[in-house]
């Protein structure tokens, strides 16, 4: 899951796209060269790269695990690993807002993925059962600081799956939705949920799947 882009003059927690980018490098500094399953940081890292008090990086840390950028390491430690899209930001250009154009000609398109996608992907056991978009879409801003989807799934029906291969497992049935509508354009950033209320509020459902 790579990161979005950071656009110019919008606040991520708190700091500026180019202040924002030079923390987390600051971070991935620290753990460079580390293996995968070791490359976890604690409150004292997070604290240095993002050059705050140790009590102020908690309260980061637990919006950053919101937001996919880090997940609970060992439940006996304050331990965090770092998601790829953490990683991405370290990395991530600077752009222009989305405009509100484009984003509506995205949304009214994601209905049409959606359709074809549980139409034609009968090798995954899973269909898409509703599309949700929140975040900065449901302010009045002309530009958008990204384009969020909240999708909840389902299994699709005995009669609808194709017999072959090996079953579709949840990781791999939501890593291929994310990968393609992330696919669609840079700013798109996709969630999950057991159900589409729990999407964060204000939403708007846009895909509604037919029983």
């Amino acid at each position: 899951m790579n990161a979005p882009p950071l656009v110019r003059n919008s606040s991520y927690f708190g700091l500026l796209p180019q202040q924002f980018r030079e923390a987390t490098s600051r971070v991935l500094a620290r753990i460079a060269g580390r293996s995968p399953d070791a490359a976890t940081i604690g409150l004292n890292t997070l604290a240095l790269g993002f050059r705050l008090s140790v009590p102020a990086s908690r309260e980061l840390a637990d919006r950053m695990v919101q937001s996919g950028l880090l997940k609970h390491g060992d439940p006996h430690s304050a331990a965090y690993a770092v998601t790829e899209r953490f990683r991405g930001y370290a990395q991530a250009r600077i752009v222009e807002p989305l405009p509100r154009e484009k984003a509506q000609l995205l949304i009214s398109h994601f209905g049409d993925v959606a359709r074809r996608f549980n139409r034609t992907a009968a090798s995954n056991k899973y269909e898409i059962e509703a599309i949700a978009v929140h975040g900065s879409y449901m302010s009045r801003d002309a530009g958008l600081a990204e384009l969020s989807l909240g999708i909840t799934g389902r299994r699709r029906h005995a009669g609808q799956r194709t017999a072959e291969g090996r079953a579709t497992t949840p990781t791999e049935g939501t890593k291929e939705l994310r990968a393609l509508f992330e696919g669609q354009n840079e700013f798109v950033q996709v969630d999950f949920y057991k159900r589409v209320q729990d999407a964060p509020r204000p939403f708007s459902v846009i895909f509604q799947a037919e029983d």
